[in-house]
C-alpha cells in the first residue's frame, strides 16, 4: 500500500470516528465550504433542518425563514470564511413562530495554512436548539415582574441584541407599540434604560 493511500485511509478512518463520536454526543453540526456551501451534517443538524423550525438548506446552502435572521446569518458566515473583523466566532439566533426558544448558532472558522486559505476558511456551525432544552428563565422574568407573555417576548428578543425594529418586526407589531410595552417594562422591573433591561434579561438567562 502506497504511503498516500495509507494516508487517505488514515483519514477516512479519524473522520468515521468523529462522525460516529458527533452521533453518540448528539451534537447538531454542520460544516460550510469556503464557497459557501453545506459539507457535512451530523445527523443531529439533519433532524433540525428536516423539522422546519426556521433553518433550512437551499441550494446545498444553509438560510433562515426569517429576512432579518438570514441576514445576520449570512454575513457571520461570510466574515468567518473572510477572516473579517477582529471576532472569529459569531452567535446567530434564528427565530420561527415559537420566538421565546429561538435555535441559537454558533459560527466559527476553521483555519487553513497560507497556502490553503487563498479561497477563504471553511466555517463551523453549531446549532442549538432552544426550545428542546426547556429554559425556564423567561417564565421566571414573568412571575417574579408580573410580566404580560407578550411583554415576556419583548424582553426575551432584546436580551438575543435585537433593536427595536427587529423586535417589532418578528412579534408583528408596530414600533410605537414595542416602545410602550418598554414603558411597562421598565416600571415593573426598576430599569431606566434598554441596556439596564437586558442586563437584567441576561442574568435571569445565565441563571436558568
Amino acid at each position: 500500500m502506497s504511503a498516500t493511500l495509507e494516508s487517505a485511509n488514515q483519514q477516512l478512518w479519524q473522520a468515521k470516528l468523529l462522525e460516529q463520536g458527533l452521533e453518540q454526543l448528539g451534537q447538531a453540526m454542520l460544516i460550510v465550504s469556503s464557497r459557501g456551501e453545506v459539507v457535512f451534517s451530523s445527523k443531529a443538524a439533519e433532524s433540525i433542518l428536516a423539522a422546519d423550525r426556521g433553518l433550512k438548506l437551499k441550494d446545498s446552502q444553509l438560510v433562515a425563514d426569517l429576512a432579518a435572521d438570514n441576514k445576520r446569518l449570512q454575513d457571520a458566515v461570510d466574515a468567518a470564511i473572510k477572516e473579517q473583523g477582529a471576532c472569529n466566532v459569531f452567535n446567530v439566533y434564528v427565530h420561527r413562530n415559537d420566538y421565546v426558544r429561538p435555535i441559537s448558532l454558533t459560527i466559527s472558522k476553521m483555519s487553513k495554512n497560507d497556502q490553503e486559505r487563498r479561497h477563504g476558511h471553511h466555517v463551523l456551525i453549531l446549532i442549538k436548539d432552544l426550545n428542546l432544552n426547556q429554559e425556564f428563565w423567561a417564565d421566571r422574568l414573568k412571575d417574579e415582574y408580573r410580566l404580560s407573555p407578550r411583554e415576556v417576548q419583548c424582553v426575551s428578543l432584546l436580551s438575543e441584541g435585537r433593536d427595536l425594529k427587529d423586535v417589532a418586526e418578528l412579534m408583528g407589531i408596530g414600533i410605537e407599540t414595542v416602545r410602550q410595552y418598554m414603558k411597562n417594562i421598565y416600571k415593573k422591573m426598576g430599569v431606566h434604560k434598554q441596556h439596564e433591561l437586558v442586563s437584567l434579561a441576561l442574568e435571569y438567562r445565565r441563571n436558568r
